[in-house]
């Protein structure tokens, strides 16, 4: 089980202009900015607006965590 809430995150790269989603992003990875727009660290250099952010339900973080403890998972 985890602790730290997750989200589905819809952005734009910086880099092209491209909408984008990362799945399953932990909540210390987003923020507010001074504009109060909430904004996606993408790694240690890079920010990114934020287009849509849907939370990840705990039934489903917690099922997939017993899925892996029973079967692992594809590298192991």
């Amino acid at each position: 089980m985890t602790n730290e809430k997750q989200f589905d995150v819809t952005y734009i790269q910086p880099w092209n202009g491209r909408q984008c989603t990362s799945k399953e992003v932990p909540a210390s990875r987003l923020f507010q900015n001074d504009s109060g727009e909430t904004r996606y660290r993408f790694n240690s250099h890079t920010d990114c607006e934020v287009v849509t952010v849907k939370q990840v339900s705990q039934e489903y973080l917690d099922a997939k965590m017993a899925y892996f403890k029973r079967y692992g998972t594809a590298c192991e």
